[in-house]
């Protein structure tokens, strides 16, 4: 499995186990129909968040057919969640502020946890870049300590 996939599943069950301390909290202060709507959210969510790694597998496939199949797959997801949500909210069916609530916050958490991700990872490339510099060419370079300015100097 790919880590886009393991990246998806792990903070999709990390999502789901704090849906549950938040649908607790939701049942507790408003009800069971709002409790269970904040869930009806959070699963449209999580189907969401775990359909964007089938949507980057494709991507990152090397036939261009598979790919645009993927940014299809990008435009199709949102219209599954806009009718998903809009349906449910349109007739009445759920409590709209709940279920928007539950979606809402795995939409958030997966872009906080997308980003930190991507940082990280970013982070690491360029450590091992410049570690692979300072081995190539043997020299390290050090900040003068000046704090404002960009003066560096090299050390062998």
């Amino acid at each position: 499995m790919s880590a886009h996939w393991w990246l998806a599943l792990r903070y999709a069950a990390w999502v789901a186990v704090a849906a549950v301390v938040a649908s607790a909290a939701v049942w507790a202060y408003f009800g069971v129909a709002e409790a269970a709507a904040f869930w009806y959210g959070v699963g449209v969510g999580l189907a969401s968040f775990v359909s964007a790694a089938l949507s980057v597998s494709l991507l990152a496939n090397r036939s261009m057919r598979w790919r645009a199949v993927g940014g299809v797959s990008f435009m199709v997801r949102y219209g599954l969640v806009a009718a998903a949500l809009g349906v449910p909210a349109y007739f009445g069916m759920w409590p709209a502020v709940a279920m928007l609530g539950g979606f809402v916050g795995v939409y958030l958490v997966e872009n906080v946890a997308i980003l930190s991700t991507a940082l990280g990872a970013l982070g690491r490339a360029e450590k091992s870049a410049g570690r692979r510099a300072i081995r190539r060419t043997g020299e390290g370079v050090e900040s003068s300590g000046s704090g404002g300015g960009m003066e560096k100097k090299v050390i062998a």
